[in-house]
């Protein structure tokens, strides 16, 4: 088994970060799910190319008052899903503030996926497919659409990104895991499926 990796989950407030990690880990959908106070930790494991892979996941809040504790969270995290709601326009402009911070405070060699959430309500969409390709393009992203909901990409979006981290890994000289970004099991953090709030 592989060290775990740290992953950040960041994005507006109301585009389903939450959501989308219950059904990750849980696999549930719990309808009206409050926003995050502060942060929320996941603890998940797969299975890339026969190798596993531990993933430690920080749920951010995505309220502008809670930013400053979210942020502290970015710090040389290695998967980074930046998520935005399809139906939700305000969303999906506020992706360059949460970009431009992870690729600031995250590991320089960190893999970033864009998803657009809520593929269920597609007839309800403000923004286009082709519109979230094209920024993923210009930032030099992947881009992946997901419900919640129905779970449809979900765990390919995790699985994806765990996959692209692993390979990395691979490629590196061997040295002596850095604490800060590859963790067997976080001060604090329980382990095995589960989730903790921290923060205010």
């Amino acid at each position: 088994m592989s060290d775990g990796f740290k992953f950040i989950v960041i994005g507006h407030s109301g585009a389903g970060k939450t959501s989308i990690l219950r059904r990750l880990v849980e696999d549930k959908f719990v309808k009206g799910t409050q926003s995050t106070v502060g942060i929320e930790f996941f603890n998940w494991t797969t299975t890339v190319e026969g190798t596993q892979v531990k993933c430690l996941i920080w749920d951010t809040a995505g309220q502008e008052r809670f930013y400053t504790i979210a942020k502290a969270y970015f710090r040389n995290a290695l998967g980074v899903i930046l998520v935005f709601d399809i139906t939700d326009r305000k969303s999906f402009d506020s992706l360059p503030k949460w970009l431009r911070d992870a690729k600031s405070d995250a590991d320089p060699d960190c893999v970033v996926l864009l998803v657009g959430n809520k593929s269920d309500l597609a007839k309800e969409r403000n923004v286009s497919q082709e519109e979230a390709e094209n920024y993923a393009k210009t930032n030099g992203l992947d881009y992946m659409e997901t419900s919640a909901l129905n779970s449809d990409g979900v765990r390919e979006a995790f699985e994806k990104t765990a996959g692209e981290l692993l390979r990395k890994s691979k490629l590196k000289p061997p040295s002596k895991p850095d604490s800060s970004n590859v963790i067997i099991n976080p001060s604090g953090a329980p382990k095995g499926k589960c989730s903790c709030k921290r923060g205010a």
